[in-house]
This record gives C-alpha cells, sequence and structure tokens, in this order.
C-alpha cells in the first residue's frame, strides 16, 4: 500500500520550486524566510515565548489581560500579520485572504518546531481576522493548553 503525505502548501512541486526560487531569491532572502518560520524561542519558568517578542519584557511584567500564564504567552506571541506588509509596494500584498493564508502557514511551521522542541507541552495556535490585543487585522499568536 501507499500513502502520499501532502506538504502543507498546495501545488507543490519541489524541483521547479527550488529553480524558481534559486532564479528569483537570493541567498539572504531564502534565509530571511527560513528565520521567520523557525523562529527563536525562550522557555522561562515552564512558559515559552517567542525570544524577539520577550525582549521588551521582564520576567515579573504582569498580564494586562488576564494574569494568567497562557494570558501572557498569547499576548507576548502575538504577531500581526497585516503589519508585516503594510509598507510592501506589491499590490497583492494587501489582501486579507493572502494575510490569512500566509498567517496558517508560519502556525504550521511554528508547530512543528515547538512540537519538536517540547514535545511533552501542549499548544493552542490562533489566527485571528481582526486583530488580538492591540494589533488589527490578521493576527497569529500561540500559548500553552491550559
Amino acid at each position: 500500500m501507499m500513502t502520499i503525505h501532502k506538504g502543507i502548501i498546495t501545488e507543490n512541486n519541489l524541483e521547479s520550486d527550488l529553480a524558481y526560487m534559486g532564479y528569483t531569491l537570493t541567498i539572504e532572502q531564502i534565509v530571511l524566510v527560513m528565520k521567520v518560520i523557525s523562529p527563536d524561542f525562550i522557555e522561562i519558568d515552564g512558559n515559552i515565548y517567542l525570544l524577539s517578542h520577550f525582549k521588551g519584557y521582564r520576567e515579573n511584567d504582569k498580564n494586562r489581560f488576564d494574569n494568567t500564564p497562557q494570558g501572557k504567552e498569547k499576548y507576548i506571541n502575538n504577531l500581526s500579520i497585516s503589519d508585516v506588509f503594510y509598507f510592501s509596494e506589491d499590490i497583492k500584498s494587501h489582501e486579507p485572504e493572502a494575510h490569512k493564508k500566509i498567517g496558517l502557514y508560519i502556525l504550521e511551521f511554528w508547530k512543528m518546531r515547538l512540537y519538536h522542541l517540547f514535545p511533552d507541552k501542549k499548544f493552542d495556535f490562533i489566527l485571528s481576522e481582526n486583530g488580538l490585543f492591540d494589533e488589527s487585522d490578521i493576527c497569529i499568536t500561540f500559548y500553552q493548553s491550559a
């Protein structure tokens, strides 16, 4: 019996996709995309945060929303996908559906990385189309399941 396990992104053709990527992108651009889908995480007292987002907070900062470890994770790990493309000159990059798709793809990669790094932990992942906390439009975040 043979089973095909499809990739996360539809219409995969590895050879032509790699050839196109190698033709149109620089090595620096490719590495930058890989960094986005595989960010650094920090674990503090059992809580997991995106390292780049956590740098602006202190360990003892109170969560101004619900004062729970999960609430703090959800807030600190929040990323506005729409803000990423705010200054883009590409008209397609301003379409909410494109932001939603990219947000879903990023979350899938983050899931793989988080479950690889923390196999004993369970996480919840959110894609919001109406913003989260003080961010607007398409946002993504993750936090540990209670």
